[in-house]
């Protein structure tokens, strides 16, 4: 083909991983060694936040989908012939990346409701604090789990699938496209029409649902964030610091905060707008083609992205990053 999207996004894949990992492991660093005492338990969301993006980095890497659209459906491909790991794993390991992207937003999610609890001031805090922590942290774990069962339920190969890309030439067109077989790759597919028995497309309900209930969970984790978001802008926006010690501690949270509305919009312009695209051009039948190759390229770029609003925004880290790579100390 003359512009290969699967070279495009097997790149930014290898790119974000190469790049990615030191990041992370720098702001980890960062954190661990350099986070004013007024951070608190936030320390250990924020490493949680680096440590789901490594790992989403290096299984981006290993995995490494790209996309394709074709009638009520887009594929979400592996070419084969680019690894040694067994179909069988391949298709888990295809279902748990989509795992990762359906529980994202609930990481960011869990961070606002930790600002908000305290900008409150709330007694809820005190469980950030303890071993309940472990509690907050498994919920985008859940989430993950949920989305990875209900992709790999609904949306893996079967003979209804087969039967469909058969009549609707999908074969013939990744070959076109892609200059690839259907039996070199791996796939799996949010199908949410199948061939009757006299060839009539009808309704397939287990992908509407599975889709139904991964949409709902996203739309929740947004709806979280939107409302503990605007919630603890306006109290930060009504304190009135009494003395320097309280005004530097309001600096530091609105710091805080600024990084974490940032590195939540990063994913959301990057993951989720082009993924709902992909969706709604499904439902309506809208063949994207190989434009849908834009998604898994663009969820690489978000891993890349993601760690700098908090190394520069937080002066803390933002002054011991200058003093690392500058000639001369930060005043």
């Amino acid at each position: 083909m003359d512009f290969s999207w699967e070279v495009v996004q097997n790149v930014s894949q290898s790119c974000s991983a190469v790049i990615a990992v030191p990041l992370n492991t720098l702001l980890i660093y960062l954190i661990v060694n350099h986070s004013p005492k007024e951070i608190g338990a936030y320390r250990y969301l924020m490493i949680y936040i680096s440590v789901f993006e490594t790992v989403y980095a290096l299984l981006d890497v290993v995995v490494s989908p790209f996309a394709h659209s074709y009638g009520s459906t887009f594929i979400v491909l592996v070419n084969m012939n680019h690894t040694t790991i067994p179909n069988w794993l391949i298709q888990i390991l295809l279902s748990i990346w989509c795992g990762f992207y359906g529980s994202s937003m609930a990481v960011f999610g869990i961070h606002f409701v930790y600002r908000y609890l305290v900008a409150t001031g709330s007694a809820l805090l005190k469980t950030f604090q303890s071993w309940m922590i472990v509690l907050w942290l498994s919920i985008p774990v859940e989430i993950g789990t949920t989305w990875t069962v209900l992709t790999y339920w609904p949306c893996a190969p079967r003979e209804a699938t087969d039967r469909y890309v058969g009549a609707a030439n999908i074969n013939a067109n990744i070959n076109e496209t892609l200059h690839l077989a259907l039996d070199e790759v791996e796939y799996i597919s949010p199908y949410f029409y199948e061939l009757g028995e006299n060839d009539e497309l009808v309704i397939y309900w287990p992908s509407f649902v599975g889709i139904g209930i991964n949409s709902c969970i996203i739309n929740a984790s947004i709806f979280t964030i939107v409302y503990f978001g605007y919630k603890c802008y306006k109290i930060l926006n009504s304190l009135v610091p009494k003395t320097s010690t309280s005004e530097k501690n309001r600096q530091l949270q609105k710091q805080l905060y600024l990084a974490l509305v940032t590195q939540t919009l990063i994913p959301l312009v990057l993951m989720h707008i082009p993924v709902s695209v992909l969706y709604f051009c499904s439902f309506a039948s809208v063949e994207l083609g190989p434009l849908s190759g834009i998604a898994p390229a663009s969820i690489a770029l978000y891993i890349i992205l993601d760690p700098l609003p908090t190394m520069f925004i937080i002066g803390q880290y933002r002054l011991i990053l200058y003093s690392m790579f500058a000639y001369s100390k930060p005043k």
